[in-house]
């Protein structure tokens, strides 16, 4: 009974551990798959200030570096969108006319289309939650948006605050819909339309650059890093989301470890078991003595039961936990509270590295804990002689 209860924990331990990692892997996968919409393979961006002048040589030069699909500069600023009576602050996003060919957002239009001119006027492409607070939910709309943001260099009038602010009318064109965070904060709009805005002729705050499928990134990273100079930085993907990215990695090695320690305190039940059984055995035992076996000899029918509940608790937990990865990966059995998500069932990715940690890590539990059980036994083995 009891070695059935340590077949049983085994069997739990590592299911457990199969399934909280690949749920921790498909979040990681999720989150990766909203920064590919907004964020490039690579961006080159300045050590100091916001923005910087465009050098369009370099530009040439990075267009020409192997496994580089497109080079776009782009300016970002904060702004005051109003559209009637509503109004609301967003993060204007100004990009160069195929930047939708390029990138995500193009398969993200929540309605309408992501274009930045319609005819010779400019267009705004809003983030859901931004055209919510504005009252727009569908791009037939009469009513013009208009952008607001502070002069360069004006002195703030207490007086008459409107002379402060550059004022801009533009049209709308589309919504995406990508993730609540992106969604109630972007806005994007031609390149040259923000310039104006901001009085920041040839500037950009960033160098967007979008690499070929399979490209290397960090070989092409050094070739941008020695045509942009010593006063740019070039992130990559990760370096961009460094943040997010380390939190969930130690999230996961967290929990990781929290789940091995329960792991470690099941196998005691191992211990336990064998404990028992060679106590239940003590008949067994002197008669085997007596017949001429070893002590080496006791210690491994011992041991072989304790791994045997190791490695058929290992393979039988992979089993049932890889059985409810793949459920839940194609049929979405849990799903996760509320509307408004991205997906609608907790994520889930199986990976091989997980697998392989996950095996390694309880066989070895269960192989020490069978030692040490056995280990101590002896003494009441060499008794028995």
């Amino acid at each position: 009974m009891v070695s059935h209860i340590s077949f049983v924990g085994v069997i739990c331990g590592t299911a457990a551990l199969i399934i909280v990692l690949s749920v921790f892997n498909g979040f990681e996968n999720l989150t990766h798959s909203i920064f590919v919409v907004f964020d490039p393979e690579l961006k080159v961006v300045p050590k100091q200030g916001k923005t910087f002048v465009v050098d369009s040589a370099k530009i040439r030069e990075m267009e020409m570096i192997v496994g580089v699909e497109k080079v776009s500069p782009v300016l970002e600023e904060n702004v005051l969108l109003k559209c009637g009576d509503k109004q609301t602050i967003a993060f204007i996003r100004g990009v160069s006319s195929n930047y939708e060919t390029n990138a995500s957002i193009g398969n993200s239009i929540y309605a309408g289309e992501f274009k930045t001119y319609l005819g010779d006027c400019p267009s705004l492409v809003l983030g859901y939650g931004v055209a919510a607070k504005l009252g727009i939910f569908n791009p037939v709309n009469e009513n013009p948006i208009l952008v607001y943001v502070p002069k360069r260099n004006a002195v703030l009038s207490t007086g008459n605050p409107a002379n402060s602010l550059n004022t801009m009318g533009v049209c709308f064109s589309g919504i995406f819909e990508v993730e609540k965070h992106f969604d109630d904060m972007y806005a994007f709009a031609p390149i040259e339309f923000v310039r104006e805005l901001l009085e920041r002729e040839s500037q950009a705050s960033a160098i967007e650059i979008r690499l070929k499928h399979e490209t290397d990134v960090d070989a092409a990273a050094r070739a941008v890093k020695k045509i942009a100079g010593d006063e740019m930085s070039v992130k990559t993907r990760f370096m961009q989301n460094e943040t997010v990215y380390r939190m969930m990695k130690s999230e996961k090695l967290i929990v990781y470890a929290i789940l091995m320690l329960i792991v470690i305190i099941l196998s005691f039940n191992i211990s336990g078991s064998l404990s028992m059984l060679m106590t239940e055995k003590k008949a067994d035992i002197a008669t085997l003595q007596s017949l001429g076996a070893t002590g080496s000899l006791i210690k491994n029918i011992f041991l072989s039961v304790g791994l045997s509940i190791t490695v058929i608790g290992i393979a039988a937990g992979l089993t049932v936990g890889l059985a409810i990865c793949f459920l839940q990966q194609y049929c979405g059995l849990l799903k996760l509270p509320g509307n408004n998500m991205l997906v609608s069932a907790y994520p889930v990715q199986v990976l091989l590295s997980d697998i392989l940690a996950v095996t390694v890590s309880v066989f070895f539990i269960g192989c020490t804990a069978s030692f040490i059980s056995v280990f101590y036994g002896s003494n009441q083995l060499s008794r028995m002689r």
